[in-house]
């Protein structure tokens, strides 16, 4: 774990949460009340309690809004978390099973102590002497959800949020040629409603004329096929990303290597459900 894990008040607003996460660049943060932690506030719950940009409000009505909500409004509970007894191994099954990406670690009397997340296991197995894990071959995801670079970005839109993916890898002619983040479609929604009211049709309307194309980002970060297991790994940490693209020489996408393939890898387990970059 990572010691002194900076916590919010469950009494502050959601202003405060984001300044905090703004400032210190985390993606979660414990959520405490008479010392003892009681529920956590992720970036995507931070994000589903601001006010919308379609309702047209003003900057100071907008901060207002922001400024009444509390933080125990929006957080998350009940919350898991572990001690420092707890063997590693059944805290990293429990991020896996419960798909959460950290967990704040307490003592007996509930005080947070700190926080143990998916980077922090990363760093200390990338450390460790011991790796003899093949190739990504041997671990990857290869049933892997994609889109076409051409198809609308309203059909890429709703892939990931039936797949409960982060990331969606672009194919153009089976060739990867984009990546297709979650919060580049989120800001793109965003940009779109902030000159519309309601709409039935929601993000098909907002995103009416743009592709999965228009959207993505530059497929840096691929591996080729090949590429030994603990490169993946290193490589992972050093561009902060849970998911890696596997090509072979021609670019075409062979699958992906995603924190969770890693993580059963440690633990030594085969390989589970073939879904994707989540």
């Amino acid at each position: 774990m990572h010691p002194r894990a900076v916590s919010i008040g469950a009494h502050e607003t959601l202003a405060d949460a984001v300044v905090a996460m703004q400032e210190l660049k985390v993606k979660r943060l414990p959520v405490t009340q008479s010392n003892r932690v009681v529920g956590i506030l992720t970036h995507g719950e931070l994000r589903r309690n601001l006010p919308p940009l379609k309702d047209g409000l003003t900057p100071w009505d907008f901060a207002g809004r922001v400024g009444r909500v509390r933080v125990r409004e929006a957080m998350r509970q009940p919350v898991h978390t572990v001690t420092p007894g707890t063997p590693l191994t059944t805290a990293i099954h429990t991020m896996l099973d419960r798909h959460i990406s950290g967990l704040p670690v307490v003592n007996d009397d509930g005080a947070l102590l700190g926080m143990l997340t998916l980077t922090d296991v990363l760093r200390a197995e990338a450390k460790t002497p011991r790796l003899r894990w093949g190739a990504v071959e041997q671990h990857m995801t290869v049933g892997v959800v994609t889109t076409p670079a051409d198809a609308p970005a309203h059909e890429a839109a709703a892939k990931l949020k039936i797949s409960r993916l982060r990331v969606l890898p672009v194919l153009q002619d089976g060739v990867l040629a984009g990546l297709l983040h979650e919060v580049d479609l989120a800001e793109a929604l965003d940009r779109a409603s902030a000159g519309h009211g309601d709409t039935v049709m929601g993000g098909q309307f907002l995103l009416e004329g743009k592709t999965a194309r228009d959207l993505m980002r530059p497929p840096t970060g691929h591996m080729r096929g090949g590429t030994p297991m603990r490169d993946a790994l290193s490589q992972m940490l050093a561009l902060d990303v849970h998911g890696l693209p596997v090509v072979d020489d021609a670019g075409k996408l062979l699958g992906v290597v995603t924190i969770s393939d890693v993580l059963r890898t440690v633990l030594g387990q085969a390989k589970e459900g073939q879904v994707g970059m989540g």
